[in-house]
């Protein structure tokens, strides 16, 4: 019966064969090569602004979609041997109303990690899918204040080296920029196709503009782009860098000896002991072509990246943290494949780091005590081929981190974590429909004694041509075993399958989750909550367009049933329901409510076999919401 179930809903997915969009159905525009200097000062006088196709016809995407725009939007896209430049007259009729609110780059929403908190500024946007693969693309944005953020789709910690400039002026605003081929990867072609997308922001009026309009219905807004011509017989440059380093300290601080129960601080006697240490290393970035990018960091210096804002937590849930470090940030929508590889994982608290106090003799102190193991070097090479397929090779090795003990005896080390290497290689395949898949593997060796990890993990993506459904899997299988080839642990794994209804007014879908109570993949990958099995089921509805009570709104029921792997025991089962309605004067209503109609057993992972009685809720809630375009009475 399970059986004929799944080949039922499998060709209820895959029977769905109507034609996806057309190439010739794309708008397109091709953009003008210039032997002309671009000055980015937001001005647009110089001579490779003139006399070269514009891009006018803009539509509204909200508050009405397929609307006529209430301003004009121009827009010129040139190009050089070297850079990219586009730039944008915005014409708004009332000028000294434009929202100018100034902001930090790329500052992050906290309410949302994945995207870019919400500058009140009316901003203008340009995306482009070098590859033209409708997958992926790089983003940069210029506000009216001159804020600028850039991303890729597939990496929101993307940064670039790219420069913008915005005017105002009595007709509205101007914003100009200038992206440089070395900001972007593309491929090696003497005549290049791009997919690309403009839109602009009027926010005052809560207006959004794009050139390509994209169907509110649609799952995938990138079919639906724009096609870019003309860059031709351009060659992506030389991308090459080497940042050395030196440095030095030297410390004097007064030290107490001490002598059974007394010390030379209640003599107020001391002496001065001095220490001194030096470093040096180097960070080498080679573009071996226009794909592949290679990284090598030798005795790395991370002083200058920007520190994390600790975090306490009571539950059991692991804090995770941003990577700041240059070096790992490179083909990080590659190595991020699975949630398997934690780059903070190398160069971590050692595991033995809050363990050498309790192996403190008597009259001995702790002199030293790394708080981070020390890397030693990094390579990684990573790229895109121009058929889609993705790969990423990673190699890293932590040398043994030691404790410093001082006592009566003299000094001693203690090892708080033993030189390790880590390996990390992906595979990943893209095809067209939004279809993919990967096999990643990552292996961590100790010497010694120590256990020794390997997790290999795949995944798949799959929808049908209309994109209108569309299946998703993953697997990942971890092993943990001591030098002797004895596992240390019974093999743990993991796995996801989901199908769902991703576009049109009425959306819906269903998915598994399965965490045994060996699953393990920390030594290289992130926290995950095991001995868990999550089923849900969801169902959406969206008024994209106005009727006789209100513009747009959505309605959403989500229902979900977890339970413990090994005992089976039921957690808890939650149903939680909210929607959202725009009224045709702009104000706008919203609610939502949530209950537990069944709750059994929490079992805590860090205390084997312990539990608590899950907690029995109910919550509601309503509100209103005035039109943003005016300001209250």
């Amino acid at each position: 019966m399970k059986r004929t179930t799944l080949l039922l809903l499998l060709s209820i997915i895959f029977s769905n064969t109507i034609a996806q969009v057309t190439s010739d159905s794309l708008k397109k525009h091709s953009a003008s090569r210039t032997s002309h200097s671009v000055k980015i000062d937001g001005r647009l006088d110089e001579d490779a602004w003139k006399d070269i196709p514009t891009i006018t016809d803009f539509v509204m995407s909200r508050p009405i979609e397929g609307g006529t725009p209430t301003e004009k939007t121009e827009v010129k896209i040139v190009y050089d041997n070297t850079a990219l430049y586009v730039g944008a007259m915005l014409y708004d009729s009332q000028p000294d109303s434009i929202l100018r609110e100034l902001g930090l780059r790329d500052a992050i929403d906290p309410a949302n990690p994945n995207g870019f908190s919400d500058i009140n500024a009316d901003n203008f946007r340009i995306v482009f899918d070098t590859y033209n693969t409708r997958q992926d693309a790089y983003d940069f944005t210029v506000y009216a204040s001159g804020v600028q953020q850039d991303s890729r789709f597939s990496d929101y910690t993307f940064d670039a080296v790219w420069e913008s400039a915005v005017l105002l002026t009595k007709d509205g605003w101007i914003a100009e920029m200038n992206i440089p081929y070395s900001a972007i990867r593309f491929p090696k072609k003497a005549v290049q196709q791009w997919a690309f997308q403009i839109t602009r922001n009027i926010r005052r009026k809560r207006e959004f503009l794009q050139w390509s309009l994209t169907p509110s219905t649609a799952y995938n807004s990138q079919l639906y782009w724009a096609n870019l011509n003309g860059i031709e017989n351009v060659k992506p440059p030389l991308r090459l860098s080497l940042t050395p380093y030196l440095s030095g300290s030297y410390e004097n601080a007064p030290v107490y000896e001490t002598e059974g129960n007394k010390t030379d601080k209640d003599n107020n006697t001391y002496s001065n002991n001095n220490a001194y240490s030096y470093r040096g290393g180097a960070d080498l970035k080679v573009g071996l072509d226009e794909r592949f990018t290679l990284d090598v960091t030798l005795l790395p210096d991370f002083s200058q990246v920007k520190s994390d804002n600790k975090i306490v937590t009571l539950g059991y849930q692991e804090i995770t943290y941003d990577e700041n470090r240059p070096f790992f940030k490179e083909g990080t929508d590659l190595f991020s494949k699975g949630n398997l590889f934690y780059s903070r994982r190398i160069g971590a608290t050692p595991g033995g780091f809050y363990d050498v106090a309790d192996e403190l003799g008597t009259g001995e102190r702790i002199k030293k005590n790394p708080a981070n193991a020390k890397l030693l070097n990094a390579l990684k090479l990573s790229g895109r081929m121009d058929n889609g397929l993705g790969l990423g090779i990673f190699k890293a090795i932590t040398g043994n981190t030691y404790a410093e003990i001082d006592g009566p005896e003299g000094e001693r080390k203690i090892l708080t974590e033993p030189l390790t290497n880590f390996n990390i290689m992906v595979l990943d395949k893209q095809w067209k429909n939004n279809a993919s898949a990967y096999i990643i593997n990552t292996n961590v060796t100790r010497e010694g004694s120590n256990y020794d990890a390997n997790v290999t993990g795949v995944g798949y993506s799959i929808a049908n041509k209309k994109n209108s459904y569309a299946t998703d899997g993953s697997f990942a299988y971890t092993q943990q075993y001591s030098g002797d080839n004895l596992f240390k642990d019974e093999n743990g794994h993991t796995y996801f399958l989901g199908a769902r209804k991703i576009s049109g007014r009425f959306q819906f879908g269903a998915s598994r989750t399965e965490v045994n109570n060996a699953y393990d993949a920390t030594d290289a990958g992130y926290f995950r909550v095991k001995d868990r099995i999550y089923n849900r089921i969801y169902l959406q509805g969206f008024q994209f367009k106005p009727s006789k009570l209100i513009r747009e709104g959505n309605l959403y029921l989500d229902i979900n049933h977890s339970q413990n792997f090994k005992t089976k025991d039921l957690q808890d089962v939650n149903i939680n329901a909210s929607a959202f309605a725009s009224l045709l004067d702009y104000n706008a209503l919203f609610g939502g409510l949530g209950f537990t109609p069944e709750t059994g057993r929490e079992y805590d992972p860090r205390l084997d076999g312990r539990f608590y009685n899950s907690l029995r809720y109910w919550y509601g809630y309503l509100g209103v919401s005035t039109d943003y375009r005016k300001n209250l009475p």
